[in-house]
């Protein structure tokens, strides 16, 4: 019986080992599955076969990597694994150490086919490799941005997998809003770069705030987020303000001032610009400019100065209020001549900031007539013809004065020498002097032909106007031989015309005896030059006390006094107006020879100085009292003539031959030492006895020399006498 059981358990034991290879099949008892592992780490694919007969081989992207366990040629990778938990088993799990990028991939576990066993393939696993984000980047730890508007400031995170997720804060305060980012995959097609966008509206509050960046991925899994940080820079066009040196803010005529722009700006690299009227002033690149003696023009003109940074342009702007005292707006005055009985209207228009105040008055009066810039006569009477001053003020300034002639219309008058030299080979002026109301028009000719200037090449002309009339010169280059002779000087003003003929000659050389005489006179004139100051001053004091005025219809007016004008008073009238021409006698005087061909007189054409200013077309101007009526514009520093008035009169030739040359004539300055000099007294008058030793001894007798000018004496028998009321 036991034989019998060893026998049979025998083949029960075959039986079931022919059963077992009859069904073991080879399979996966473990397969790989996805797993998702950060660069840099392990990781291990599972593969556990049961019942394996064939050889064991992975596969990366498709591609095996051999059958050997230690798989060479790939060094993080290794096939590892024993027997299986039962005998059947066997593992031959994937481990990868140190993962790269290049690890990412899907991976499979295959068998090969074995003793008629069947090739099987395990599922296909995926790995994905984690990459953590670069550290954010921003522009720099200074962040600009512009106050009050609206900036983007970006944030770069780079090489993420998977994409990187960007967080923003500013002040530790997270960002929800404006937020933008662009991602951008790589050329490997893995990783990704993306950029974080946010807009910021600066203000100033924000300036020195922080601003923060954060990414983060899945390949940080529980970390934080990596942040990166910076500073806001609040930027702005630059904020200025102007100033200028004057202490009490005000700019006078004159100043100095020197304008200054400061303020603050972000950045403060500033470019200067200055501009007066939107005028741009070149070379002007700093934030101050100085004008030196402020014009007046510069009043109401706008000074700007421009300040330019990176982010913009400010400018600032300052009107110019500049204080300057009165100014006549007219270079000349406009003197008015009219008819009795017509209109005048005399203007006198002043510029001045504040505004200058115009006055009116009659000249050496000081009644106010009238107060604005424009006074009107309704009509002209005879006691209104003179002169008229006009005076302009400005507060804080010195005021100034001109003169404005109100004249009587009628025909001109001509006061020019009949004889006139000059010099061969020289230039000759030859002078005519009209008084004329209105003004008058020249017209040179000789030989009864008008002078063709053109073609002569060295005649001209030039003109000058005067109050109460005008000159006209005529002008000869290098004059010739042929030069000397008669010239016609005819004046026309729309009330009549008048002609004189001036004879031109050439200069003669002044006598010896005449120098030897005024050597004598010289040493006269030092002894008696106090006695004779004594005596003009008197002088000044009688001549205040008569005076006469002339008309061109030769009738006699009355003056106050009721007195009728003598032969001396005639002479005196138009020996006052060559003593304030400073004109001078002729050695050779003649009273025939003083008039013209037209009856007129003629002074010396070179050395006029002053017209009187108490004449008007043949009227002499003085108030009721007989004060002379003062200088033309005697206060006013833009406009001078240089008329200055003398009331002091010279006596004639009449006089001296007469005996009417006195003591006193001689104290008061009635005779100019000019008149011994150049001969106007003659050898008679010396051997007459009525000039005496005690004249040329008291210093009486000048011997100041003379060009030998000649005027011969007055004639009034075309005048009249009038008085001004």
């Amino acid at each position: 019986m036991a034989g019998t059981e060893v026998w049979l358990a025998v083949p029960v034991m075959i039986v079931l080992s022919i059963v077992q290879d009859v069904m073991s099949v080879q399979e996966f008892y473990k397969q790989p599955t996805n797993q998702s592992a950060v660069e840099g780490s392990t990781i291990v694919l599972r593969c556990i076969i049961k019942n394996r007969v064939g050889i064991v081989q992975w596969t990366r992207g498709g591609f095996g990597l051999g059958t050997k366990r230690d798989l060479p040629g790939f060094q993080r990778y290794t096939m590892i694994g024993t027997k299986g938990i039962t005998e059947s088993t066997d593992e031959y799990s994937l481990k990868i150490e140190e993962l790269e990028l290049e690890d990412d991939s899907h991976y499979s576990c295959q068998v090969s086919a074995m003793n008629d066993e069947p090739f099987i393939v395990s599922d296909v696993a995926y790995i994905t490799v984690l990459i953590p984000p670069s550290r954010p980047m921003l522009s720099g730890t200074l962040i600009p941005v512009r106050l009050d508007t609206p900036t983007n400031v970006s944030c770069s995170v780079l090489n993420g997998r998977p994409k990187p997720k960007i967080t923003w804060k500013k002040d530790d305060v997270t960002i929800t809003d404006k937020l933008f980012e662009v991602a951008t995959l790589q050329t490997d097609g893995k990783r990704v770069d993306v950029t974080g966008i946010v807009t910021i509206t600066a203000t100033a509050a924000d300036a020195g705030k922080k601003i923060e960046c954060g990414a983060w991925n899945g390949a940080l899994k529980d970390q934080d987020p990596l942040w990166t940080q910076a500073t806001l820079d609040v930027q702005y066009a630059p904020k200025i303000r102007m100033v200028h040196s004057n202490p009490d803010k005000t700019m006078k005529e004159f100043d100095n001032v020197e304008f200054k722009c400061s303020g603050e700006a972000n950045p403060y690299e500033i470019t200067w610009k200055w501009y007066i009227d939107e005028e741009l002033i070149p070379d002007q690149t700093s934030n101050k400019y100085r004008i030196e003696k402020m014009p007046r023009k510069y009043h109401g003109s706008t000074i700007k100065c421009e300040a330019t940074n990176s982010v913009g342009s400010t400018s600032v702007e300052h009107a110019m209020n500049i204080l300057y005292g009165p100014l006549f707006k007219d270079k000349e005055p406009q003197h008015v001549p009219v008819d009795v009985g017509e209109r005048a209207e005399l203007r006198c228009e002043a510029d001045g900031n504040p505004t200058a105040e115009v006055t009116w008055r009659r000249q050496g009066k000081y009644t106010v007539l009238h107060t604005s810039s424009t006074y009107v006569i309704p009509s002209v009477r005879e006691g209104m013809f003179g002169v008229y001053t006009c005076t302009a003020t400005v507060l804080g300034f010195n005021e100034i004065s001109r003169d404005i002639y109100v004249t009587e219309n009628g025909p001109p008058e001509i006061i020019s020498d009949v004889t006139q030299y000059g010099e061969k080979d020289e230039q000759i002026m030859i002078l005519c002097m009209s008084i004329s109301s209105p003004k008058p028009i020249f017209i040179w000719s000789r030989n009864g032909e008008p002078i063709d200037y053109a073609t002569s090449g060295r005649f001209s002309t030039s003109e000058e106007p005067l109050p109460y009339g005008g000159k006209s010169y005529l002008q000869i280059i290098n004059a010739k031989e042929e030069d000397f002779g008669v010239y016609n000087c005819t004046v026309t003003n729309g009330k009549g015309m008048a002609s004189l003929m001036i004879t031109l000659e050439e200069t003669d050389e002044m006598p010896v005896a005449l120098m030897i005489a005024g050597g004598v006179g010289a040493a006269a004139v030092i002894l008696f030059i106090g006695l004779a100051g004594y005596g003009y001053h008197r002088c000044r004091h009688s001549d205040n006390e008569s005076y006469a005025e002339t008309d061109s219809n030769t009738e006699i007016r009355k003056r106050d006094k009721n007195e009728s004008p003598s032969e001396m008073t005639k002479s005196t009238l138009m020996d006052q107006w060559r003593q304030d021409y400073n004109y001078r006698y002729s050695a050779d005087f003649d009273e025939v020879d003083a008039k013209g061909k037209n009856g007129q007189y003629v002074g010396d054409t070179e050395r006029y100085g002053t017209m009187p200013t108490n004449y008007t077309n043949g009227h002499i101007y003085t108030d009721q009292n007989g004060d002379d009526l003062g200088p033309l514009n005697r206060f006013e520093n833009s406009y001078s003539t240089g008329y200055i008035p003398s009331t002091f009169r010279s006596p004639s030739r009449t006089d001296f031959t007469s005996g009417r040359i006195t003591a006193n004539d001689l104290n008061s300055g009635r005779v100019s030492v000019n008149d011994f000099t150049t001969g106007r007294i003659s050898a008679n008058n010396l051997n007459s006895g009525r000039v005496s030793a005690t004249d040329f001894t008291s210093g009486r007798i000048s011997t100041e020399p003379l060009e030998p000018f000649r005027l011969p004496a007055a004639d009034f028998t075309t005048t009249k006498l009038a008085t001004n009321v």
